[in-house]
């Protein structure tokens, strides 16, 4: 130590003395993580379980809503999807549209076929269009229908008109041309889809005749 000189001494008690300072005074302190941005990542779990309570409170709201716009009329939009689910290609046998159902609306043909149902007569209708071939025999067989003096009526409509006759085509499916309505006295309609001939048309009339 003899051999270091004043100055240096004083050099280094001053840094000795500047260090001390540091440590105690100037050295940063540690912070919490919660002042910190890493602060808010605890409370992430929190805050999805508060989104997802919400979320689900909110759809039930909503589920309430539409419940009570349906009204009571969901329970009658069940029954007839339920009537089109069960309708299949083919000859098939449904109850037709009350003919004491008065519709808002309801057009002049379908009116004319609802009387006619109303004097116990049997009702022949062919849907039909005028491009298909099994469409044009279906409507020659139709032309030997026998009438039985006025106790069978029958009507050719063209396919797009279907929507005229909502009333009486009511719980019954007619999607595709030729379609064949047999209206019996009882108001039971017999469905034949696709090409139909005399025979056919003759023993269905007959059968709706014979039910009263």
């Amino acid at each position: 130590m003899a051999n270091v000189s004043r100055p240096m001494l004083i050099a280094l008690a001053a840094t000795v003395a500047l260090l001390a300072v540091w440590l105690v005074a100037l050295r940063p302190k540690p912070v919490a993580v919660e002042n910190t941005p890493l602060g808010p990542t605890k409370a992430i779990p929190a805050a999805k379980k508060a989104s997802a309570a919400s979320d689900a409170a909110n759809a039930k709201l909503q589920a309430a809503a539409k419940a009570g716009d349906a009204g009571p009329a969901a329970p009658a939009a069940v029954a007839e999807s339920a009537t089109a689910a069960k309708a299949v290609p083919g000859s098939a046998t449904a109850k037709a549209g009350s003919p004491s159902q008065v519709r808002p609306g309801e057009t002049r043909r379908e009116r004319v076929v609802l009387r006619e149902i109303r004097q116990g007569k049997v009702v022949v209708m062919l849907f039909w269009s005028s491009a298909g071939a099994d469409d044009r025999a279906a409507r020659r067989a139709l032309r030997s229908v026998n009438r039985r003096g006025g106790k069978v009526r029958v009507h050719v409509i063209p396919i797009g008109r279907v929507g005229d006759y909502e009333s009486v085509t009511r719980g019954i499916t007619i999607a595709q041309s030729p379609t064949t309505l047999i209206i019996g006295r009882d108001g039971r309609a017999r469905t034949i889809v696709g090409l139909t001939d005399a025979t056919e048309l003759g023993q269905a009339v007959a059968d709706a005749i014979a039910k009263r």
